[in-house]
């Protein structure tokens, strides 16, 4: 027969990776023009790139036709959750948003846009598996 000393501590075990297994994603947020110019860059103030904010930011130009698009998005999902606190990613979609895509000359999807600079960002074309991504987040924002 258990003891209440150990029905209390599989209790907690239990729990613990109930809890662990429902941790929810960082949610990524879809910007729009407005959102852009409050969280990335003002283009209406300033013409030349300037960035808001410290964080560096990962812009993904993305359409919701787009296989290759969708293929990635759990890839940017990951690096979110991991790099939380640490980076920010903003999904635009290019057909809602054509100016935007126009901003950073955008003309195929996926393209993801690597801001780690108060005025230049790094841009990326087409479809990236999980490792290769993450190599691109270390090249681009943590460089040792």
């Amino acid at each position: 027969m258990k003891t209440k000393f150990q029905v209390l501590l599989l209790c907690i075990f239990i729990s613990a990776g109930v809890f662990a297994q429902n941790t929810a994603d960082v949610k990524i947020v879809e910007l729009n023009t407005a959102g852009f110019k409050q969280k990335v860059w003002n283009f209406d103030s300033n013409k030349s790139f300037n960035r808001i904010g410290k964080l560096p930011i990962i812009l993904d130009f993305h359409a919701t036709w787009c296989r290759p698009c969708k293929m990635l998005a759990p890839h940017l999902q990951a690096i979110q959750n991991k790099y939380n606190g640490k980076l920010i990613v903003y999904k635009i979609d290019v057909d809602k948003e054509p100016e935007l895509a126009r901003l950073f000359k955008v003309e195929a999807m996926p393209t993801i846009i690597f801001i780690n600079s108060k005025t230049s960002y790094k841009s990326e074309l087409g479809y990236k598996d999980l490792n290769e991504f993450e190599t691109l987040v270390k090249q681009y924002f943590f460089k040792k």
